[in-house]
């Protein structure tokens, strides 16, 4: 079996299962958020039965952080009382984007099967588990019977060769990938990235890789457990005990994608999908009016850390709002003592407290009729960053940092 198989058949207390089959396995832990428990609370409540594992169950505010409107600030609330009533023992309102959130908590760990109300939980696959989105509908019968229902994927792996060039990241090569499969190549199919280029990424840029991979339709996508993972949790002072799966030689796959990053270049991903991805110098000059660094596919330390070597000692341009949104307290409280929040404010940037923030078209950095942004997010539809006539263009956290400096789209690399 391949890894991922390995992880179901276990979590299902099966020998092997195979593409296609419907497997009931236990969950490790199950998260609501905000925007979807409206709909998951009554639907619980009118269950009458007490909840599975009170440390096995999390609420998470992100796309409310801080809340914005009267009504959010009733949803967080009722959170808080969900979690009262219930003696919940992980509640995170105030912390950040669930996804870095968790991983920081060393709640996550390989092996583990996740679900949380979240299309991109998928980035979580960074750490080696099996972590897929469900809905609320589900999740008010996952926190009661501890189990959910899926039919096994077939898995697509996915070799990245060779060495990054300069000024190209995890996000060119996530867009690399969508430009060329387009996003519905791996709709419920699972993605395994292997290859040697991995042992040069970090957790943050495995959670990129692994964030995108919901653009391509993915049900899940995963980065096996290596030295650089038992690294990420011993910086958390943890050293957790868990399965050292791997896929199997001669494991089968529905599909294996090659991938040689050696000759890849920056990119951009022009309006309205992230698959529309092309060489940035081919949009050069192409002007914006804002730039969002953050989101959980862009607002991590390495991100917010590249985007300050840029800016450090200039200037953003005065047509120009740069939001930076770091994706966890932690995030935010590892680049304040590295001087990276300083460099970002001396150049002008709006730097936001942690959160999903501009991403979800919510907040802190709503786009009007005709405003264009250049974002390090995930997804740039129709209506996305607000008003339906406004555009949203993709890229890496370089390419934005790059482009707020001349208030058009720019090319990274002359600025590194």
């Amino acid at each position: 079996m391949n890894l991922i198989h390995k992880m179901l058949a276990s979590a299902a207390s099966l020998e092997q299962v195979a593409p296609g089959d419907l497997i009931w396995p236990r969950i490790d832990l199950g998260c609501i958020d905000d925007i979807q428990f409206p709909v998951f609370e009554p639907l619980f409540q009118g269950i009458g039965k007490p909840i599975w594992d009170r440390e096995r169950t999390v609420l998470v505010a992100d796309h409310y952080l801080p809340a914005a409107t009267v009504d959010q600030a009733s949803i967080v609330h009722a959170m808080q009382n969900f979690a009262k009533d219930w003696n919940l023992a992980h509640i995170f309102l105030k912390q950040g984007i669930k996804h870095q959130v968790l991983a920081e908590a060393g709640l996550i760990t390989p092996g583990m099967l996740f679900c949380a109300t979240d299309s991109h939980t998928n980035t979580l696959g960074a750490l080696g588990c099996f972590a897929a989105a469900i809905g609320p509908t589900e999740m008010a019968a996952l926190f009661y019977t501890g189990r959910m229902w899926f039919k096994v994927p077939e898995t697509i792996r996915i070799r990245l060769d060779g060495h990054l060039p300069r000024g190209v990241y995890a996000k060119d090569i996530a867009l690399r990938l969508l430009a060329e499969h387009g996003t519905q190549f791996a709709n419920y199919r699972a993605i395994e990235y292997t290859g040697p280029l991995l042992g040069a990424l970090s957790i943050s840029e495995r959670m990129t890789l692994c964030n995108m991979s919901t653009e391509m339709g993915a049900k899940a996508a995963i980065v096996a457990a290596d030295s650089i993972t038992r690294s990420f949790y011993n910086e958390l002072g943890m050293t957790p005990e868990y399965p050292e799966w791997t896929s199997d030689p001669g494991a089968e796959y529905a599909e294996t994608i090659e991938l040689d990053v050696t000759g890849l270049e920056p990119l951009v991903a022009v309006p309205a999908s992230p698959s529309n991805g092309v060489p940035v110098h081919s949009m050069l000059g192409t002007p914006i009016d804002q730039v969002f660094i953050g989101s959980c596919a862009g607002g991590n330390v390495v991100d917010l850390a590249i985007a300050a070597q840029i800016l450090r000692g200039r200037r953003v341009h005065p047509n120009v709002a740069a939001i930076v949104t770091p994706a966890s307290n932690a995030i935010y409280s590892t680049c304040l003592a590295s001087g990276v929040i300083e460099t970002l404010l001396e150049a002008g940037c709006i730097v936001t407290n942690p959160g999903c923030g501009a991403c979800a078209g919510i907040h802190m950095g709503v786009l009007g009729s005709g405003q264009v942004r250049l974002s390090s997010q995930n997804r740039n539809f129709v209506g996305r960053g607000g008003h339906r006539n406004s555009q949203i263009y993709l890229a890496s956290a370089a390419t934005v940092a790059a482009s707020a400096i001349t208030g058009t789209i720019n090319d990274p690399r002359e600025f590194l």
